[in-house]
């Protein structure tokens, strides 16, 4: 089996409104993770949270500055052209 896979998630022109659904989306889908890792490690009172609270605060300022990005893109009633590629690699 080959140890490393790509997948293309996101790929193709948007209006800034739409950019911002699909990414910010995928922010907050991942600031959700987050917090639930939180919650269980707190409800079961294992494991290091610093990694998650850390985690969280780095998504929601990209979340932030993607916004503003987003905001000046229309303005200018400007397309984005927007690629996210996921690579999964298996460790031994």
């Amino acid at each position: 089996m080959k140890n490393s896979h790509t997948f293309k998630l996101v790929d193709g022109k948007f209006s800034p409104s739409d950019a911002r659904k699909i990414l910010i989306e995928l922010i907050q889908n991942k600031i959700n993770f987050h917090t639930r890792e939180l919650h269980r490690m707190e409800e079961h009172r294992e494991g290091n949270a610093t990694r998650s609270e850390k985690r969280i605060t780095q998504l929601r300022k990209s979340s932030e500055a993607l916004k503003k990005k987003l905001v000046q893109a229309e303005q200018k009633g400007m397309q984005l052209k927007v690629k996210g590629v996921i690579e999964i690699t298996f460790l031994e």
